[in-house]
C-alpha cells in the first residue's frame, strides 16, 4: 500500500471512530430519562402483563411495598430464583406484591419458559417490551431485583441471582 493510501484510511479510520464515539455519547447522555437509585422516589409505570391486563405500580403502592425483579429467558439464574421467590412470596402470604418484568420478549418465549419450571409462578409477570422501565430503573445484567417501601422509597436493589436469605430480606425491606 502506497503511503499516500495508508494516510487516507488512518485519517478515514480516525474520523469514522470519532464520530461513533460521538454519537454514542450524544444518545447516552442526551437522553430524558430519569434513572432511579437506591434512596430515591420510585417511578410509576403501567406495563400490561402475560395475561394480559395492566399492572401500575402506584395502585399496588396503596397496600404494600413491591418487589421488581427483571429477568429474561435466556437467564440462568433467573430460572434458580424464581421458584424460590415464588415461594417465599407464598410464604410470606403475599405481604408485598412481586412483579417479574420480563424485557424485550415474546409470548411465546415466556410461556415456554415458564412451562419449563417446576411449578406455576404466583405472582404477576410485566411484559417491558420497549425497555422503559428497564432504562429508568438504570437495570444492567439480569437478574436484577428491586424493591420499593410502601413510601415509594427505592430501598434497595441487587444485581445477582437472590439466594432466599437475599429473597426474605427484600421482602422484609419492603414491608418497612
Amino acid at each position: 500500500m502506497k503511503k499516500g493510501t495508508r494516510k487516507v484510511v488512518r485519517i478515514t479510520t480516525l474520523v469514522l471512530i470519532t464520530a461513533l464515539i460521538g454519537v454514542t455519547l450524544y444518545f447516552n447522555l442526551s437522553s430524558d430519562t430519569q434513572i432511579v437509585e437506591v434512596g430515591d422516589d420510585y417511578i410509576d409505570f403501567e406495563l400490561e402483563t402475560l395475561d394480559g391486563d395492566v399492572v401500575k405500580v402506584s395502585d399496588l403502592l396503596e397496600n404494600q411495598g413491591v418487589i421488581l425483579n427483571f429477568w429474561g429467558t435466556w437467564c440462568k439464574p433467573c430460572r434458580e430464583e424464581m421458584p424460590d421467590l415464588n415461594d417465599l412470596y407464598n410464604e410470606f402470604d403475599r405481604e408485598v406484591e412481586v412483579i417479574a418484568v420480563n424485557v424485550r420478549e415474546s409470548n411465546q418465549q415466556i410461556n415456554q419458559f415458564l412451562s419449563s419450571l417446576p411449578e406455576e409462578m404466583d405472582f404477576t409477570i410485566a411484559l417491558d417490551r420497549e425497555r422503559d422501565v428497564t432504562r429508568a430503573y438504570n437495570i444492567g445484567p439480569m437478574p436484577t431485583t428491586i424493591a420499593i417501601n410502601q413510601d415509594g422509597v427505592v430501598i434497595k436493589k441487587q444485581e445477582t441471582q437472590l439466594s432466599r436469605e437475599d429473597i426474605v430480606a427484600f421482602i422484609e425491606a419492603a414491608q418497612e
